[in-house]
């Protein structure tokens, strides 16, 4: 199980209503809440990180059960992360952070099948709150970076805790560049200008919605990773890659269940773990 400890002193956002759920984030304070469907959100101005939040509350909590599927959501993360400590900085009220806590349905013998139906629920949702965004350029990067046009919108991280061979809990953070400034020089964002006041509730809501629908079909990995493939970037042409500090060249053949690269190269094929 990894162990999120709380560090640093935050300035958080006092309430914006009573909470139904019983639970004051040590470092931020109270939230405010509401509901999206199945979903309960609770909703800070300014947090460290969502999924921080997240593994705070999952560490505190007497009964897990008591913490499916709520989700944790700010306006601002001042400790945004991505993949390997990287991290993800971002515009307050520009970009959308949110982190979903799942503890029950995880699917334990594919546990890959979680990051295919996140990934298309969030391109799914993007689709559908955003419709000036252009579909043929928006893409996965494997393992999990939201793509537009080649350039990195935003992306992925799932933290998963086992107890035995049981699948505990998953924290699914998704943070998306909406109309803020790119971080970096090679990512983008999702829209041209603000002007759209309510693109980032309603891009919220639209993942939610799609989520609920590609987490029932988790008993269907094949199908999930049929679709997956069919929104990969660089699926099936030449590419290069860094694992471990050892350039891999070759024609990118697909992922597997398990979630491994596999890559057609000189000397044959060759799967590698993210």
């Amino acid at each position: 199980i990894r162990d999120i400890g709380v560090t640093g002193v935050q300035t958080c956002a006092l309430p914006i209503s009573h909470s139904p759920f019983d639970w004051t984030d040590p470092v931020c304070g109270p939230a405010g809440w509401n509901r999206e469907a199945s979903w309960r959100i609770r909703h800070w101005a300014e947090v460290d990180s969502t999924n921080s939040c997240a593994h705070r509350a999952l560490h505190s909590a007497s009964e897990a059960s008591r913490l499916h599927r709520i989700v944790f959501t700010a306006d601002h993360q001042t400790r945004g992360r991505g993949q390997h400590a990287r991290t993800w900085t971002g515009v307050s009220g520009s970009d959308l952070a949110m982190s979903i806590l799942l503890t029950e349905g995880l699917p334990d013998q594919h546990p890959f099948s979680l990051n295919l139906a996140v990934s298309l629920a969030v391109l799914e949702g993007i689709q559908s709150a955003l419709p000036r965004v252009a579909t043929r350029g928006l893409e996965v990067k494997w393992p999990n970076d939201i793509m537009l046009k080649g350039r990195k919108a935003g992306g992925i991280l799932i933290e998963n805790s086992w107890r035995g061979s049981r699948w505990a809990s998953a924290v699914i953070g998704v943070g998306l560049n909406v109309f803020g400034t790119a971080p970096y020089p090679n990512a983008t964002k999702l829209l041209a200008t603000s002007e759209d006041a309510n693109a980032l509730p309603r891009l919220q809501s639209a993942i939610l919605r799609r989520l609920d629908n590609r987490l029932s079909e988790l008993n269907s990995p094949k199908a999930l990773l049929r679709q997956y493939h069919e929104r990969l970037l660089g699926w099936g042409r030449r590419q290069r890659w860094q694992f471990d500090g050892q350039e891999i060249r070759g024609v990118l053949e697909g992922v597997d269940l398990d979630g491994r690269l596999c890559v057609l190269g000189e000397d044959g094929m060759h799967c590698h773990a993210p």
